[in-house]
């Protein structure tokens, strides 16, 4: 996966550290935690080698490594 080469700002910086905490925080009151590999790839868009488009995309294959294709619900059956 090809990564940003645009620097970020220290704000941009500080707004992604921000967001990635709350969700983390959202994640343990539900009893839930972000596994190794998934903080990783937060690590590395707060440290600005994604973009938020290229972190989706990671955060996609990561799932679908993990979990394989998720089938499409249509009417509501499977």
């Amino acid at each position: 996966m090809a990564t940003t080469s645009t620097p970020i700002t220290e704000q941009e910086r500080t707004k992604r550290q921000e967001a990635f905490l709350e969700a983390v925080a959202h994640l343990r009151i539900e009893d839930l935690h972000v596994g190794e590999e998934l903080e990783c790839l937060f690590r590395r868009h707060i440290e600005g080698e994604f973009s938020d488009e290229e972190l989706r995309g990671a955060i996609d294959e990561l799932n679908e490594r993990l979990f394989g294709p998720l089938p499409l619900l249509r009417n509501g059956r499977s």
